[in-house]
């Protein structure tokens, strides 16, 4: 039998041959899921021999991220802020970048009062989720097009007991809400249609093209959005939305035109990049 670190180094070194961009967090995730371990038994114990079975296991799992197959994909799962979420082809894969809105939210608005949250595109429901989990006493609607995603969202909600303030339903962006909201989040299609084939192999081929087309010039979804955030948004609400690399100037006259929108921002992720358009409504 193979011990632990042998099997990691193996894992990593074939993952590397393979042009795998991340191969050592990659062989890492892989190994714990064939061996049914955590990362804590790996430092403690990692001559620990391996049984045949689970050295099978992770031959498999090497072998379909060696065909580019996501990760997150292969284990079911994902980790995003503080939670780990279910994640498979339903949905896009939860990305660190997004974070960036619950970061901002969580700073911008401190206090554990009733608030509201629309989350509008939710896929696997990372965002509201997250928010929901740092706040007790808020509250929130995930909205999605997609059966399949809402049927992942309503499994993460009840994965960390959220459910009861986790309402996720079918619908067109913000079409229909008559409801106000304190907060309004989204991360939405953004790559132009002419674009999506140019895209990684383990997004093109793994992620649903509505979670990923966003027109033909990928600021269609920002259209709607902007035209109805007046609407759906308190007075003195915050909104924060998530878009592509070279979309800021665009995305920011877009939000400069909606007159009751102020104190318009954008932040940048932690690869130093323009990633989320931050604003409030007027009192």
């Amino acid at each position: 039998m193979t011990n632990l670190v042998t099997l990691w180094k193996n894992a990593k070194s074939r993952l590397e041959t393979g042009g795998i961009e991340s191969p050592t967090i990659d062989a890492r995730i892989l190994l714990l899921k064939a061996c049914d371990i955590t990362r804590n038994e790996i430092v403690t114990d990692p001559y620990r021999e391996i049984s045949p079975q689970s050295e099978e296991i992770l031959d498999k799992f090497i072998e379909r991220r060696l065909k580019r197959e996501p990760v997150a994909h292969i284990v079911g799962k994902k980790a995003f802020w503080s939670l780990e979420l279910n994640s498979d082809a339903r949905a896009l894969v939860p990305r660190p970048e997004t974070e960036v809105i619950v970061d901002f939210i969580l700073k911008f608005d401190k206090e554990n009062k009733p608030t509201r949250i629309l989350d509008l595109g939710t896929g696997t429901g990372a965002i509201l989720l997250a928010l929901l989990a740092e706040r007790s006493a808020w509250s929130g609607i995930g909205i999605d097009i997609s059966d399949d995603a809402l049927s992942l969202s309503n499994e993460n909600a009840k994965i960390h007991g959220l459910e009861n303030r986790a309402h996720f339903q079918k619908g067109n962006w913000a079409q229909g809400i008559e409801e106000e909201f304190d907060i309004v989040v989204s991360n939405p299609p953004y790559i132009p249609s002419k674009d999506i084939e140019t895209l990684d192999i383990d997004v093109k081929n793994y992620d649903p093209i509505l979670a990923l087309d966003g027109g033909e010039d990928g600021l269609e979804p920002y259209r709607i959005l902007f035209e109805k955030l007046p609407h759906i948004l308190k007075k003195g609400g915050v909104f924060a939305f998530e878009f592509g690399i070279n979309q800021a100037k665009s995305i920011k006259e877009m939000a400069q035109k909606q007159k009751e929108l102020h104190e318009i921002h954008i932040l940048k992720d932690l690869s130093n990049i323009e990633r989320v358009i931050i604003g409030t409504r007027k009192p």
